[in-house]
């Protein structure tokens, strides 16, 4: 049986509660469950950084941290870092007009 948690969190300025399972990462938990694609998956042990994150103001490796963890947390991910719903940030503009990837 699979041990379950119930968490609050808040991403990218939107507040959600959800249950997650407590071996759940907080990468496949916003890639899977929020849909928030941004948020990549390269090696699986925190060295290439393409799940960074903010978490509380900080950078953190997604694929490290189980998304229990993040229950209270604000975090912000590559979706939420844009000013407004039709403009980008330059840091998105620069992903996007040098096919960057975030590692």
């Amino acid at each position: 049986m699979t041990d379950k948690r119930k968490i609050s969190v808040t991403v990218n300025g939107t507040t959600y509660e959800e249950i997650v399972d407590v071996r759940l990462t907080l990468a496949d938990f916003l890639r899977r469950q929020l849909g928030l694609t941004g948020t990549h998956l390269g090696c699986e042990h925190g060295v290439c950084g393409a799940c960074i994150v903010l978490a509380d103001g900080r950078s953190v490796r997604s694929c490290l941290m189980l998304a229990p963890q993040a229950g209270g947390m604000s975090i912000v991910t590559v979706e939420g870092i844009a000013p407004s719903e039709t403009e980008l940030h330059p840091l998105q503009e620069a992903f996007r007009d040098n096919h960057g990837l975030q590692c």
